[in-house]
């Protein structure tokens, strides 16, 4: 299936953290606003010498099953959960095998998005900690990869979609996705780019950026004519600023590979950042990624 097949599913990794409740609930949402399914996905590792072999009514195959079980009552709970906030959603469920990395990425080769959830952490200075599945995933997988961070509750539902950008036509699919979002959400969008502070070009250079800014959009204006649109300029190290600036955002749009939308940057190193930084839902869109 391609990007645009309406099949896709928005997806979802579920796990035993306290973050999946959160990313079950964006993803469920998200999935409303699309009329897209919901898929939730969970990945068993199975111990040593423990993995289900073909004879299931062997003695030494009741843990096994019982190891089954508990992650089909994993899924069905979080099911329960998604058809509880938004009745009628249609949710698919399913149970893989292996490492959740390696098969989320698998999975989402047939998603029109993946949602994983994120902890954060307390202390000031820091602000997201990564499971190893979630830090593995960003910039991977073909479609988005969404980063719900915490408690998605918290997050201000009257926000406004942020997007970093520069005018590169490799922005184009974090711009194509940041539009979409807003225009489901019947939300405003916030373009942003971030300069770093170069002697001598400043103010000129802002004049320059909000251009680059205006032709990033323009196609989009006219694609997504109902979304009020904001553009903003600042300086400053771009991974930095834009968490700064996503504070009051309902989510965070960036891209991955290449210069996907600071000029001079390769924003996987960008992205890999705001992973870490970001105060709430992160959006890592690839160069490949389609759009609706």
């Amino acid at each position: 299936m391609s990007s645009n097949d309406p099949r896709n599913p928005v997806m979802v990794g579920v796990s035993r953290s306290s973050t999946a409740a959160s990313a079950v609930a964006w993803a469920a949402a998200a999935a409303a606003r699309r009329g897209r399914e919901l898929c939730l996905v969970h990945a068993q590792e199975w111990p040593a010498g423990a993995a289900p072999k073909d004879r299931l009514d062997a003695p030494d195959q009741v843990w096994a099953s019982h190891f089954r079980a508990t992650g089909r009552d994993l899924l069905q709970n979080h099911k329960d959960a998604a058809v509880e906030q938004v009745p009628g959603l249609r949710v698919a469920t399913r149970l893989e095998d292996g490492h959740p990395a390696a098969v989320l990425r698998e999975a989402a080769e047939g998603a029109v998005l993946l949602a994983v959830g994120t902890h954060q952490v307390s202390g000031p200075g820091e602000a997201v900690t990564f499971t190893t599945v979630g830090r593995s995933l960003v910039g991977h997988p073909p479609c988005p990869v969404v980063l719900v961070v915490g408690d998605a509750s918290r997050y201000d539902p009257l926000g406004p979609v942020m997007v970093g950008v520069d005018g590169s036509p490799a922005s184009a699919p974090a711009v194509a996705f940041a539009f979409e979002e807003a225009a489901s959400s019947d939300a405003d969008l916030l373009a942003v780019q971030v300069r770093r502070p170069r002697r001598g070009d400043w103010p000129e250079a802002v004049q320059e950026s909000l251009v680059d800014v205006s032709e990033a959009l323009a196609g989009w204006r006219e694609k997504y004519p109902q979304v009020v649109v904001r553009e903003k300029v600042v300086r400053g190290q771009p991974a930095v600023q834009l968490a700064e600036e996503a504070a009051a955002a309902r989510c965070l749009v960036v891209g991955s590979r290449g210069l996907g939308g600071f000029r001079g940057m390769v924003l996987g190193s960008t992205s890999r950042t705001l992973a870490h930084l970001a105060p709430g839902p992160l959006a890592v869109v690839p160069r490949e990624a389609g759009t609706d």
